[in-house]
């Protein structure tokens, strides 16, 4: 009878360690498994460009946490990749702000099998001065540069480069940019030559018509022609579209014109950090953004072209005919996306044809 009490009490003390062991062994894995809960999904956009009824699709989309951050459109100066590149998973900029990441491979090349919707993209698009074959990036939405003028200056809309860059007509009423790479390349449209062109004698043609003209430019080398044409100071100015109808909502007298000769465009892109963790994530978030109706929302959202062909099949007719948004088809065949990243003899030699224009 004793030794059958000694084996249950041995019993009890063996079935009490395994017990302890089993809660030592259960409170151990606690942190990895809070760990696992933590993991989540980075976005870096700018501020109101998705709504959150499609962020919340999104999210479902990568079934990972979202965690979002946003930047003032406004502030695109103050943008600095850096600041984000440890910690983004999907970043969404201009093509000039992201451009430099791409060249210092900090941008995840994309695996276009797992990014369907890539065929909905408009054919224009799928290549690029600052990223060719788009091996890094996506477009979303785009948008040029043309001519903010008064309306009651003009019986009809001056759609031509020639009043701003080749003419005395509108002398000290005509108002550029103090960006002259920008300037030579509107320049160089305007005589029917690639904005892209590093043909030294073609860029001496583009300085001497900017030479000629700088005596008929109100404060030439100023960024202010918005504001000059705001004040009626000038009757003509540079402007991008997206910059233009915040301007005309300001006053209905002021019109925007894409030039016949075509211009310079810029694009919304989507790339993926080189240091996410979440790549396969990233790209099912790049195939959700690129949903026709998703597409079409943040092109209406921001007042912007959209570079989804079935997005711009959703537009209203109203919204898809707004010549300030979308330019004529023979007009938008001349446009051109450009690189901030030239050889370095290029950069040189705008830099001195700059200057010598600055100092003529």
């Amino acid at each position: 009878m004793k030794k059958g009490k000694k084996i249950i009490s041995r019993m009890l003390a063996l079935l009490s360690t395994i017990c302890l062991i089993t809660i030592t062994l259960t409170i151990g894995t606690i942190p990895s498994y809070s760990q696992e809960e933590q993991v989540s999904f980075s976005a870096v956009l700018p501020e109101n460009y998705i709504s959150k009824k499609d962020l919340s699709i999104l999210s479902r989309s990568i079934n990972i946490p979202l965690n979002t951050s946003f930047y003032k459109k406004d502030d695109l100066d103050d943008f600095k990749f850096e600041d984000y590149e440890d910690s983004a998973d999907i970043i969404i900029a201009r093509n000039y702000i992201l451009e430099e990441a791409i060249y210092e491979e900090k941008i995840a090349k994309l695996d276009n099998s797992l990014i369907s919707n890539i065929g909905l993209i408009n054919p224009q698009f799928l290549n690029s001065a600052y990223d060719q074959d788009r091996k890094f990036s996506v477009p979303i939405t785009w948008g040029g540069i043309g001519i903010l003028y008064r309306k009651d200056k003009f019986d009809n809309p001056p759609a031509t480069w020639r009043w701003l860059l080749d003419s005395d007509k509108y002398t000290g009423r005509i108002a550029l940019i103090g960006d002259g790479r920008t300037l030579i390349q509107l320049a160089l449209k305007y005589i029917g030559i690639s904005a892209n062109s590093n043909d030294p004698s073609w860029i001496n043609q583009a300085e001497g018509l900017l030479k000629r003209q700088k005596e008929h430019i109100k404060n030439f080398g100023g960024d202010d022609g918005i504001a000059l044409i705001l004040n009626d100071e000038v009757d003509l100015a540079i402007a991008t579209n997206e910059d233009a109808l915040k301007a005309m909502k300001q006053n209905s007298n002021i019109g925007f014109v894409f030039p016949r000769e075509g211009s310079l465009i810029w694009q919304d892109i989507i790339c993926i950090s080189k240091k996410s963790n979440n790549k396969e994530s990233a790209h099912y978030f790049i195939n959700a953004i690129l949903d026709a109706e998703i597409g079409k929302n943040i092109a209406v959202n921001n007042n912007l072209a959209t570079a989804n062909l079935m997005s711009f099949d959703l537009l209203k007719d109203n919204y898809k005919s707004d010549s300030r948004i979308f330019p004529e088809e023979q007009i938008i065949e001349r446009f051109e996306d450009t690189s901030i990243i030239l050889d370095f003899d290029y950069e040189m030699m705008i830099d001195e044809m700059w200057d010598n224009i600055l100092d003529s």
